[in-house]
């Protein structure tokens, strides 16, 4: 077998695999573009590792950064941005096959099994009409967005700002607002603070956030919902979207009312009820997948750090842009933890008995990112000694772990080898557990033709 063949055994031998290394060809390609110097500004000096972890943020729909978007990147580069971005919020192989559609290519059974492993399908069926229905979704609502919020700041001017700067202001929020990644081009390096007193901003940006997270598959079966109303024919939505939307929204609700009486005689201690209002809807609307920010991070509590750092652990949806162990990983580890404690043989949620494998794929992604982020935490603090808290790190770690971008400004001063620690996670994140160890598959299948005699364990 020549060199050539072996390598592309090696690197597409399975979907897995082969979703590892066109996300990892796309991140070196973007880190690239954004180091050359026709992407930056004048005077600006930024190293290429630094390039390449922006890039690899964008990518997995984070928010962290070394620097400054604004201060670092021109015109050029934001609008490189902007295209890392939405590769990171749809993914690439929906991108891809959404071409395929468009160009009315025969799509094979092995490229369908790669987009179905992309976006944690069960099953290839359906796939291409999930793919057509999810994109119609994604570009109405983000030119709604464009619209709406290019008529607004350049008519309310929250900032100074041209028709062709809100234009760019609107589409750079649309592509991270539905990608959940904390990026702004924004005037002040202050995230959505330059927004404080304009409502309006920050309700859509909640909404596009909130859609984003939710995932590709409720999207496309709201979209054939419309669909069959317009033409009067009847639809019934899967348990699995219903799910997806109603839980997503609960834990957000859940989330807010827990910051609300933790940071009310805190943070929020005299400012105005609307101000709170927005500033609690935000802040846990953004904690589980996004990373724009209202007020300052770093004037919470320690206890409001702990409870975000586990939120943006939690993430978002398992089909969405989101990273994390998944929001339904952690309703079916509880459903688990109940229906053991109840002495069930099988696990239930809102009222269905969940397959075995999927609560053991639960227990498994939960025991592997518990392992990954206390490792992580664990190697950056012995290789930055006494310069931040366990905490502090912790939060920096979460946050790259469940692709959400809130900080407490460490990344700028961390070293080499903390910022590959970081981009580990960011990466892992966005491609999810499962995935990742599906990478070390190699397409051989070994069967247990022997069953040995089983023990019991002392366990607790």
């Amino acid at each position: 077998m020549s060199l050539s063949k072996r390598i592309r055994r090696f690197f597409f031998i399975t979907p897995a695999r082969t979703i590892f290394t066109i996300y990892l060809i796309t991140i070196l390609v973007g880190g690239f573009l954004l180091w050359l110097p026709i992407s930056q500004n004048l005077g600006v000096e930024l190293s290429f590792i630094d390039a390449l972890f922006i890039s690899l943020s964008q990518i997995s729909s984070t928010g962290l950064s070394p620097v400054s978007q604004r201060d670092t990147f021109n015109t050029l580069g934001g609008i490189i941005s902007i295209f890392i971005l939405e590769i990171g919020a749809v993914g690439i192989m929906m991108l891809v096959a959404s071409y395929w559609v468009i160009i009315g290519k025969k799509i094979s059974l092995k490229e369908r099994n790669l987009i179905a492993s992309e976006q944690n399908q069960f099953t290839v069926k359906g796939i291409i009409r999930l793919i057509t229905n999810a994109m119609i979704a994604v570009g109405v609502i983000q030119i709604l967005y464009i619209i709406i919020m290019t008529i607004y700041i350049y008519t309310v001017q929250p900032f100074q700002a041209s028709f062709g700067e809100a234009l760019f202001q609107s589409v750079y929020l649309a592509a991270a607002g539905f990608a959940n990644a904390g990026f702004d081009f924004l005037p002040g390096n202050q995230s959505f603070m330059v927004f404080n007193g304009y409502y309006l901003p920050q309700i859509l940006t909640m909404i596009i956030i909130f859609i984003g997270g939710v995932g590709f598959w409720p999207l496309a079966e709201v979209v054939l919902f419309i669909k069959n109303k317009l033409h009067k024919k009847p639809y019934k939505m899967s348990f699995i979207s219903k799910m997806l939307i109603v839980s997503h929204f609960v834990l957000w609700m859940l989330s807010a009312l827990i910051y609300f009486v933790m940071e009310y005689e805190h943070s929020m201690k005299g400012n105005p009820p609307l101000d709170i209002l927005m500033n609690v809807l935000f802040m846990t609307n953004n904690a589980r997948s996004a990373g724009f920010y209202n007020t300052p991070v770093t004037n919470w509590a320690e206890a409001t750090r702990l409870f975000f750092s586990m939120l943006m652990f939690i993430g978002a949806a398992p089909n969405s842009s989101g990273g994390g162990i998944r929001m339904t990983t952690f309703f079916l580890l509880t459903s688990g933890l109940i229906s053991f404690g109840r002495h069930r043989k099988q696990v239930f949620f809102a009222g269905k008995a969940i397959k075995d494998q999927a609560v053991k794929k639960a227990y498994m992604v939960f025991a592997l990112a518990i392992i990954l982020v206390m490792l992580s935490t664990m190697f950056i603090s012995i290789v930055e000694p006494n310069r931040w808290t366990i905490m502090e790190i912790g939060f920096e770690v979460a946050s790259a772990f469940g692709t959400v971008g809130l900080s407490l400004g460490l990344i700028p001063y961390i070293g080499v080898y903390s910022k590959l620690i970081i981009m580990l996670n960011m990466f892992v994140g966005r491609i999810g557990i499962l995935t990742a160890i599906a990478m070390l598959e190699n397409k051989k299948e070994t069967t247990n033709v022997v069953t040995y005699v089983e023990m019991d364990m002392l366990v607790g």
